[in-house]
């Protein structure tokens, strides 16, 4: 787990390894142990860096870049290959030979032997690039799910690729513009990631499951190495078959040579984690030596987490003296939140990312490099209730099965106005556009030049929210909720210097959950049935039966008035009026009664005024 570039000089670039070595200090949280900078002897002008946090061979030997003694390719990699292990042993079948005792080597090993092959090979999480000594050719790849980030920012006079976007502003000497079309669906949606487009313009985030590769001569060319199934292609997942994914899924990500914890809120997700790392954590490499729960001292906000229960189940189980809680005031300081805004680097959707942006720095100061969380899982197996039982609603409505659709209205498990909001983007386009004006304050405070220019996105944005329950729950784990979330936690986990482990996100369980219908996932009148089926008997009955009601930073997700804003949006730069209706924006916040969306406004006003003063 770390962080890279990778730059590619076009023309004749003076100052280059300065700026690399710049781009690498901006990344240094997220690999405070070792930095590495290659520059590879072959034309174009090529340089690979690298700084790394330590988890697996945690010796110099490991460090990166890390050259191929046989080939000379180099390679430098951010993430984990969990089954690096039994990949070895192939290679070493085949006659390769280790100095270390780590993934990267087995990657790098790999790929000489493999090729392209070796990604499809891989169980893990990572953003790789390689320099093919023998082509010359620059790869990069990143994981099936994207769970690592990497993206690519093309001039004309450097291809540069980085773990973060700071690191493509070192290196072009500040941060390119906003991105209008990024913005306005962000306002209209609040999905951050759909697609490969930043908010910065001309600076693309690389898309997961495909090979990538830059010839010397500058051609461009992509392949995937992964398809996802479609619905019906195999057969169904069964709770046993879920049950046995999941705990190998929670084995593979408990290997590491330095202490490992888990993220335990006390719902189903983090308990089945904390409760199958706990039985394993006699293996050798295989220790769980800590759990962690987000809490609040605030008595009045204490509702909202779910202490009580993680100390119940920790009790329960026997690992008390394991078990830390970590409290806070919801309300952060004007410092802190835009210490959480430079971190993020791009607008986000909610304020409750302050709770990991607290958390893995707190656990970082007890000692702990990795953290397993349940990201994922809510995606996977439609723990979003209101939310998915609304769609699946929606769906029977329109397909007239009037039988279905009041059994699942009777469960009361979302408030009728959801139905009507997703029957709202079936209206014709001219009236969802201005529905959206009046009632979403996100939208309506947009500036009239950007709704001017990119109000004919309306028609695309249209088009995926009609999508039905089925094309959502496949959207929501590759292109809206979950990319969102991991991109959340990824810069939120790294910037305290931490490696953050995700066993739902693991592509095994993820290919036979996507061949598996929908509904059977999420359930009727709960969440995520198949997943509480899987594990029935295992975990306390009151786990598996609550619903999802808290989440992690839940409090704040409600106090957006409360927040520090008044200071904050004081002296903002002149070009945000491009985008917003600052004094419209501030009107509303001081408002007794706000709507969750002007979170969304004030998220694009501190991420404007962070990088574009």
């Amino acid at each position: 787990m770390c962080g890279l570039i990778a730059v590619r000089a076009l023309h004749a670039s003076a100052g280059l390894e300065q700026r690399a070595r710049s781009a690498l200090a901006s990344l240094a949280r997220r690999g405070p142990d070792a930095e590495g900078l290659l520059t590879v002897e072959q034309a174009p002008a090529t340089l690979l860096g690298h700084r790394r946090l330590a988890i697996l061979d945690t010796s110099s030997a490991a460090e990166q870049p890390m050259r191929c003694p046989i080939s000379g390719t180099v390679l430098v990699f951010n993430g984990a290959i969990y089954n690096f292990v039994e990949l070895r042993e192939e290679l070493r079948a085949l006659g390769c030979l280790f100095v270390t005792d780590g993934d990267t080597e087995v990657l790098l090993q790999g790929w000489r032997l493999w090729g392209e092959g070796v990604f499809a090979r891989c169980n893990g999480m990572w953003a790789a690039v390689l320099w093919d000594a023998p082509s010359g050719d620059l790869i990069y790849c990143r994981d099936r799910l994207g769970v690592k980030p990497l993206y690519l920012h093309h001039d004309g006079h450097h291809v540069t690729l980085a773990s973060e976007i700071s690191a493509i502003a070192a290196i072009r000497g500040g941060y390119p513009a906003p991105n209008p079309e990024k913005l306005f669906d962000f306002l209209v949606t609040g999905f951050s990631e759909q697609g490969t487009a930043t908010f910065f313009t001309g600076v693309q985030a690389v898309p997961p499951g495909q090979v990538c590769r830059m010839s010397r001569a500058g051609r461009f060319s992509a392949a995937p190495y992964h398809d996802w199934p479609e619905p019906g292609s195999a057969e169904p997942l069964s709770s046993t078959e879920v049950r046995g994914l999941v705990e190998d899924a929670i084995r593979l990500r408990l290997q590491a040579d330095v202490p490992v914890a888990s993220l335990l809120s006390g719902g189903l997700d983090s308990s089945i984690i904390t409760h199958v790392a706990l039985g394993a954590s006699q293996q050798n490499r295989q220790r769980l030596s800590g759990a962690f729960t987000y809490g609040y001292h605030d008595a009045v906000q204490s509702a909202f987490d779910e202490s009580a229960r993680a100390t119940a189940f920790m009790g329960d189980s026997g690992h008390a003296a394991l078990h830390r809680i970590l409290r806070f005031n919801p309300i952060p300081s004007a410092d802190e939140l835009m210490n959480l805004v430079s971190v993020q680097g791009e607008p986000f959707s909610t304020p409750s990312a302050i709770a990991g942006f607290r958390t893995y720095r707190a656990i970082r100061e007890q000692g702990y490099k990795v953290v397993l969380s349940g990201e994922g899982a809510d995606e996977l197996f439609g723990g979003y209730t209101a939310r998915y039982h609304a769609l699946a609603t929606r769906d029977a409505f329109k397909a007239g099965k009037l039988l279905h659709m009041i059994r699942l209205l009777r469960y009361r498990t979302f408030a009728p106005g959801l139905l009507l909001n997703r029957l709202v983007w079936d209206l014709p386009l001219p009236a969802v556009g201005a529905l959206l004006r009046r009632k979403r304050p996100s939208v309506g405070l947009m500036s009239e030049a950007l709704w001017a220019s990119q109000r004919h996105r309306l028609e695309y944005l249209q088009e995926r929210m009609r999508s039905n329950l089925e094309t959502r729950l496949r959207q929501d784990e590759l292109d809206n909720l979950l990319p969102m979330s991991l991109r959340i936690a990824d810069r939120n986990s790294m910037s305290a210097g931490i490696e953050l482990r995700s066993p739902f996100m693991d592509h095994r369980l993820v290919q036979r959950a996507f061949a598996t219908p929908a509904l059977t996932r999420v359930g009727e009148g709960r969440s995520k049935a198949l997943l509480r089926d899987a594990f029935k008997g295992l975990l306390p009955e009151a786990i598996i039966e609550t619903p999802k009601n808290t989440g992690f930073g839940h409090a704040e997700q409600f106090l957006v008035g409360r927040l520090p804003w008044r200071e904050l949006l004081d002296d903002l730069p002149s070009g945000l009026a491009a985008f917003i209706d600052v004094d419209g924006l501030r009107a509303q916040l001081a408002q007794p009664r706000k709507h969750s969306t002007l979170w969304l406004a004030l998220s694009v006003a501190l991420w404007y005024r962070r990088f574009h003063a």
